[in-house]
């Protein structure tokens, strides 16, 4: 009578273990899925960061191209098109803060101007560059992760497998 007690004790204790087993990995893989779909979201917003910051440098760039009037507290306004060399003799004031504008355009900067524009373009590349870079090793995560999560996936259906034979015999 004790030796079936016992028998049937074990077969409840093992059949418990392995579901309790299952059910961790169960966990484990929900949390590497959801710790890859945060990921995903990284890459997502690094790689809009990058494409809005290489915009960015094409708009300016194209801005510097065709000129445009700003003022010493930085208000920009655009050069008209119809009176683009009359424009540049003629002085303007600004239209927010009637402060003295200036023309910027790159073939009027100096050769310091050029230079501190060019600097700065060279770090917003830079940025852009390192933002992807930094999206390509989250991907690599996030695929490390959603692996992670089929490993713990398929180690809670092995388990239920086991417990399933156990519940047989």
């Amino acid at each position: 009578m004790i030796r079936a007690l016992a028998k049937w004790a074990a077969k409840k204790y093992y059949v418990f273990n392995q579901e309790f087993q299952a059910s961790t990995a169960d966990l484990h893989a929900g949390l590497s899925l959801r710790l890859a779909g945060e990921k995903r979201e990284l890459i997502e917003k690094l790689n809009k960061e990058a494409d809005d910051i290489e915009a960015n440098i094409k708009a300016v760039d194209e801005k510097l191209a065709t000129g445009y009037w700003e003022c010493e507290n930085g208000h920009e306004e655009p050069q008209s098109t119809a009176f683009a060399e009359i424009e540049l003799e003629i002085a303007r004031q600004c239209s927010t803060c009637h402060k003295p504008m200036k023309m910027v355009r790159r073939d009027l900067m100096t050769g310091q101007e050029k230079y501190e524009s060019d600097r700065e373009k060279a770090e917003a590349q830079k940025i852009a560059t390192n933002k992807r870079a930094q999206a390509k090793a989250e991907e690599e995560n996030a695929a490390g992760s959603e692996q992670t999560a089929k490993y713990f996936q398929d180690q809670a259906k092995n388990n239920r497998t086991i417990a399933e034979r156990i519940r047989s015999l």
